[in-house]
């Protein structure tokens, strides 16, 4: 059996807003040793802002970043954003966990983050046979169209392609109030 060594990108784009016209860098890295595990926890851990998940262990956050291709978004070293792929890394992928930090929102870096993840994937087309997301968010879904090229599965053309799911103890979404 061959092992395969993992080449870590990164990315660079420097931003500035209206308010502050200082230039400001931000990176994007899929180097897993420069997540701080108690900057994740702390995103993870505020239900209010992922509410998709419960809060996450010390242990069960390392699990989660050694086991997926994981881009982190930084800025001077903060980790101030983060995306995770569970992938095989040529046929499948599954992209989930997607934020930014609320202060560093609206600065197009969820769209930088999403092109850097592009360019990963589009590496895979001759044998990818599907990225599948989640979201219920139109914004995101803009978003994910704009820069993963991503479609409703329903408008895709791939025949009847039936999504199904286990919900397991981890899942916080409620069913909505009619």
């Amino acid at each position: 059996m061959s092992t395969t060594t993992t080449t870590h990108k990164s990315w660079s784009k420097t931003v500035t807003t209206k308010e502050d016209t200082t230039a400001t860098t931000y990176t994007v890295s899929t180097d897993p040793a420069l997540i701080p595990l108690p900057s994740l926890a702390a995103a993870f851990n505020d239900s209010d802002f992922i509410y998709w998940s419960k809060p996450l262990s010390h242990s069960q956050l390392q699990t989660l970043v050694q086991n997926s291709l994981c881009l982190g978004l930084y800025h001077d070293q903060e980790l101030v954003g983060f995306a995770r792929l569970i992938t095989d890394r040529l046929t499948f992928a599954y992209l989930t966990d997607v934020y930014v930090l609320p202060s560093h929102q609206n600065r197009g870096l969820a769209r930088f983050m999403m092109s850097c993840l592009d360019e990963i994937v589009s590496s895979w087309d001759e044998h990818l046979r599907r990225l599948l997301l989640f979201t219920r968010d139109e914004e995101a879904a803009k978003l994910y169209r704009q820069t993963l090229n991503a479609q409703d599965v329903r408008e895709t053309g791939t025949g009847k392609l039936i999504c199904m799911e286990r919900v397991g103890g981890g899942n916080t979404f409620k069913e909505p109030n009619h």
